[in-house]
């Protein structure tokens, strides 16, 4: 029996995840639910996918992730929306088509199913044609056999780093709720294009710069800013026992800036 993950949008003040699981769980008495994230912000594929990419790799092989957005994606004209089965790295993972499987998979290899729906059905089809299909997953059926196979999601774009010869751009994708500020470079990237220079993190409205990487969050002082790289190998900032968020003045998608210097080259101006 395969074990069925939830992240949303939908919040946990009102009655649309209770009324989720109810309708679930009368399809199928034996499904095992895990809540990752209910508060995601409303349509933040961004969020969701940032979330879902930290947690879905700790749980078993087998494992199916339903991706739960309010709404349609916003670029798209169609009352319908495309709802995918994606298989990738030993998990399954359902939701609508809206960009947050490039963004959650990146260049995985992935085997896509696009979900059939009634031809013009309402909201109300649409839920009960997903319930089902996520029951015939979770009791095994392939796939491709609630579907047709597609080659490709749609793409997101969103905050991807920029490179130079000389500098990573990055953006805040997420802040979390010790407002530790997460930005879209990563390990790999920047040690690629550090060289063994040294470096400079420049924040957005601010007048602190960054030129540490750090091990760890106590690494530093209470108060003082800390550089590293987070467990999911992003790059995260940090003040020791405070928000950084809050005290930088730091929000998503704002942008980060990462210049390389040689240390004898370096000069004033930058």
């Amino acid at each position: 029996m395969a074990l069925l993950t939830l992240t949303t949008d939908w919040g946990l003040r009102d009655h649309y995840v209770a009324a989720f699981k109810g309708d679930l769980i009368g399809l199928c008495p034996e499904v095992q639910f895990i809540d990752i994230s209910h508060d995601v912000e409303h349509f933040n594929i961004l969020q969701a996918s940032f979330i879902l990419r930290s947690t879905y790799s700790r749980f078993p092989k087998g494992t199916i992730h339903y991706i739960g957005l309010s709404g349609s994606d916003p670029n798209q004209k169609s009352a319908n929306p495309d709802f995918l089965i994606v298989n990738a790295e030993g998990h399954t993972f359902i939701g609508q088509d809206s960009g947050i499987f490039s963004l959650l998979l990146g260049e995985s290899a992935m085997e896509i199913v696009q979900l059939a729906m009634p031809e013009n059905s309402s909201a109300s089809e649409q839920s009960d044609k997903l319930l089902e299909s996520i029951v015939a997953l979770i009791r095994g059926t392939e796939a491709n056999q609630l579907g047709e196979i597609k080659s490709t999601v749609h793409q997101s774009y969103l905050a991807q780093p920029t490179v130079d010869s000389d500098s990573i751009r990055g953006t805040i994708l997420y802040i979390d709720t010790f407002g530790n500020v997460i930005v879209n470079v990563e390990r790999i990237l920047f040690e690629r294009e550090r060289k063994d220079r040294d470096f400079t993190i420049f924040l957005r409205k601010s007048k602190y710069d960054i030129n540490k990487i750090s091990h760890h969050y106590h690494d530093i002082e209470i108060g003082e800013i800390v550089a590293l790289f987070n467990r999911q190998g992003f790059l995260e900032i940090a003040i020791n026992h405070d928000s950084a968020a809050h005290l930088l003045g730091l929000k998503m998608m704002d942008p980060i800036r990462i210049e390389f210097y040689d240390r004898k080259n370096r000069t004033n101006d930058v």
